[in-house]
């Protein structure tokens, strides 16, 4: 894969309490290398906007690595995530108003490399401060421009 990719992300948030299921999709620029058996893909998104209205970028690392895959991301809000199906991953959603514990546990995961494309799905369900949020399914899709 070539060292620029396009990194698309699709998430889709079940129905929870009788609201219809929600979907958002970003599509951002990024950095692939591949380390030690490990597929490495740096990409900026904006979250939000300063007290002038300036943008606020994001810095995100995502990490595949055999059958699982961990997201850094930093900047306004700041977490770090890990999903291996049956894995209960506990951490820390970090934002200006404060931190909540977060917890995901990863039902399924679906990782399909070809020569220049990297295909993900993820079904996990996501835990704030021990209290059930929702169900989600994420798609990435990371390929070489």
């Amino acid at each position: 894969m070539n060292k620029k990719v396009l990194v698309t992300v699709r998430g889709l948030q079940h129905e929870y309490r009788n609201c219809p299921d929600t979907e958002i999709q970003t599509i951002q620029q990024g950095i692939y290398k591949h380390i030690q058996d490990k597929h490495i893909i740096t990409y900026e998104e904006l979250s939000g906007e300063t007290s002038e209205g300036t943008p606020m970028p994001v810095k995100n690392i995502l990490k595949i690595s055999g059958d699982s895959i961990s997201l850094s991301k930093r900047g306004q809000t700041s977490t770090d995530m890990f999903f291996k199906k049956g894995h209960h991953h506990s951490g820390f959603y970090e934002t200006p108003y404060g931190t909540l514990q977060t917890g995901i546990v990863t039902s399924y995961i679906d990782i399909k490399e070809e020569p220049d494309s990297i295909d993900i799905q993820i079904d996990y369900e996501l835990e704030f401060n021990h209290s059930h949020i929702s169900g989600y399914t994420v798609y990435i899709n990371i390929h070489s421009i």
